[in-house]
């Protein structure tokens, strides 16, 4: 859930890195701004700062203690300092000397993409093992993008449908594969994932991928949460590379089984989509147009055929 861009030059967050460079020895001119969603990134040669948006409590504080737990295979960045300024919370970390993943994945290979997308779920395999009695009070209490209650999710189906976004028919269908999921949900493992698993929060240099990061999403599910981001990123273009959809594949039916099976993992596509279509409905038009995508993913999930997660329904792992 990440997107370009930084602060205006003159907003509170960038401000507040400016003051944090300046105990560097560095200005706002010796960097450049980086991704950002929920905070406001810069990178400089040596470092990335990131600032929160928003004054108040935040993640940044809370994901640079997660980030003490992660595993070293995991390739979290060194953390330099962090703090809270003029109310916003901020961290300084030692820049990787990599690319984006997202950046690089056009000029990738068929091959290299199917790698690459192994590599990202190898390292994030080593936050799924992090032993939750101590992770789970520096993780996100819930994400934003899942609903808690079965109520709640109802909710927002049944505002989507007032909409117009949805017909009486897909919202039912949709509904009754919520009924399955918040039934199979009490089986289900819980982990701790990632949260926000997309190529865009992962570094890639000579060939493979160093380090997955940006972990303020971070929240204690099953890790059907990042399954579907992977399966998502494989098959919901509408023509996929054969080697990345193969490589998903392969990492769905393993993982699947431990993720709490297919009614689950079907329930979080649904939450992820229907946050994101409503996100989209209410986006200001003068920040340009809404993006289809996540309406054309959930209608598909309303479908009966899985949408996004049909080849994997299709053939649904042992145990699933």
């Amino acid at each position: 859930m990440t997107d370009e861009g930084s602060d205006p030059p003159r907003s509170a967050a960038a401000r507040v890195a400016a003051e944090v460079l300046a105990a560097r020895g560095l200005g706002l001119a010796d960097a450049s701004p980086g991704r950002g969603w929920t905070n406001a990134t810069w990178l400089t040669r040596e470092f990335v700062v990131r600032v929160a948006r928003r004054p108040g409590p935040a993640d940044l504080v809370r994901e640079a203690s997660l980030a003490a737990l992660l595993p070293a295979e995991v390739g979290y960045p060194e953390i330099v300092d962090l703090g809270v300024a003029h109310g916003h919370e901020w961290v300084i970390t030692r820049r990787i000397p990599a690319r984006n993943l997202e950046d690089a994945w056009p000029k990738l290979s068929a091959r290299q993409r199917a790698d690459a997308l192994e590599q990202v779920w190898s390292r994030v395999e080593h936050v799924h093992r992090v032993d939750l009695a101590t992770a789970a009070a520096h993780a996100r209490p819930r994400s934003p993008f899942f609903p808690a209650t079965a109520a709640e999710a109802a909710a927002r189906l049944d505002r989507l449908r007032a909409a117009g976004l949805l017909s009486g028919a897909q919202a039912a269908a949709l509904g009754e594969a919520m009924d399955r999921f918040w039934a199979a949900l009490p089986a289900a493992p819980a982990v701790l994932n990632h949260g926000d698993l997309g190529m865009c929060n992962a570094l890639w240099r000579d060939g493979r991928v160093v380090s997955v990061l940006d972990f303020e999403f971070a929240v204690v599910a099953p890790l059907a949460v990042d399954l579907n981001e992977i399966l998502k990123f494989a098959f919901a273009p509408s023509e996929g590379d054969g080697p990345v959809r193969e490589a998903a594949m392969g990492i769905a039916r393993t993982a699947l089984p431990a993720s709490g099976g297919t009614d689950v993992l079907l329930g979080y596509a649904i939450m992820l989509e229907s946050w994101l279509t409503e996100n989209e409905l209410a986006a200001d038009p003068a920040d340009g147009p809404a993006d289809p995508e996540p309406h054309r993913l959930l209608t598909s999930l309303a479908d009966g055929g899985g949408g996004h997660l049909a080849p994997l329904l299709a053939a649904p792992a042992p145990g699933g």
